[in-house]
């Protein structure tokens, strides 16, 4: 499995805050049969700002984790981007990042509102020959409301990334309903785990295709784990 969405890097967010417990996420996503992981730090996000050059660095510390410990996953550079005005300058100066150097970036809207310029910065990132991947959808009030603001986005060639959690019922039933009723419908395209703990933000990828399997069947599986490949080698 490949992970395009997560909190691994130490000390940049509100993920890990040290080497042990990265350690822990990077046992557990190994655990779930995890092979390759994108690490995406927020970025512009409140009070979290992660340029380029800070993953990088940040990257380092990780995969010396994984050296260390022989462990089987491979990590990569990314972000999760909140929409903001500087987006489109961040990306031609290298500030902002694609998911592995990808043609596909991830972004994430508020929880609670939503931008009136996402049309514009969608066909701006078209323009430079990006994909944006929608992060948690499901999580986001106003998608949630208007269905068919995300539907039409998708339509429009953008992706959607459903939160494993989300899947597995974590933030409760409604929200669990409303998950498989998206990827139902064509509106997700990628499970993601949204990792930030091994104990209280858990790698829940297994679980997640799993419960999709059982209620949708093995096809929405094989599908969306083949199109987190197509993301990670850039297809």
């Amino acid at each position: 499995m490949i992970d395009i969405h997560n909190h691994l890097l130490i000390n940049v967010d509100d993920g890990p805050k040290s080497e042990e417990e990265t350690l822990d996420l990077l046992n557990q996503a190994a655990g779930e049969g995890i092979t390759d992981i994108i690490c995406t730090p927020h970025h512009h996000s409140g009070t979290y700002n992660t340029p380029a050059d800070i993953v990088k660095e940040k990257l380092s510390e990780v995969q010396n984790i994984i050296d260390k410990h022989q462990l089987p996953v491979k990590v990569h550079p990314g972000q999760e981007i909140r929409i903001n005005d500087d987006l489109i300058e961040e990306l031609r100066t290298g500030e902002a990042l694609t998911l592995a150097g990808s043609k596909y970036i991830l972004i994430e809207f508020s929880f609670t509102e939503l931008r009136e310029d996402v049309d514009d910065v969608f066909t701006a990132l078209r323009e430079l020959g990006l994909t944006p991947i929608i992060a948690h959808p499901e999580r986001c009030r106003p998608l949630v409301k208007n269905e068919q603001i995300l539907a039409r986005l998708i339509k429009e060639g953008a992706l959607a990334q459903v939160t494993a959690a989300s899947v597995c019922g974590e933030f409760g039933s409604d929200l669990q309903e409303n998950s498989l009723e998206l990827i139902q419908k064509g509106l997700i395209q990628i499970v993601a785990s949204d990792a930030h703990h091994a104990e209280y933000r858990p790698f829940m990828s297994k679980e997640a295709f799993e419960i999709i399997e059982n209620e949708l069947g093995v096809s929405y599986v094989e599908k969306m784990k083949q199109t987190a490949a197509e993301v990670l080698h850039n297809q």
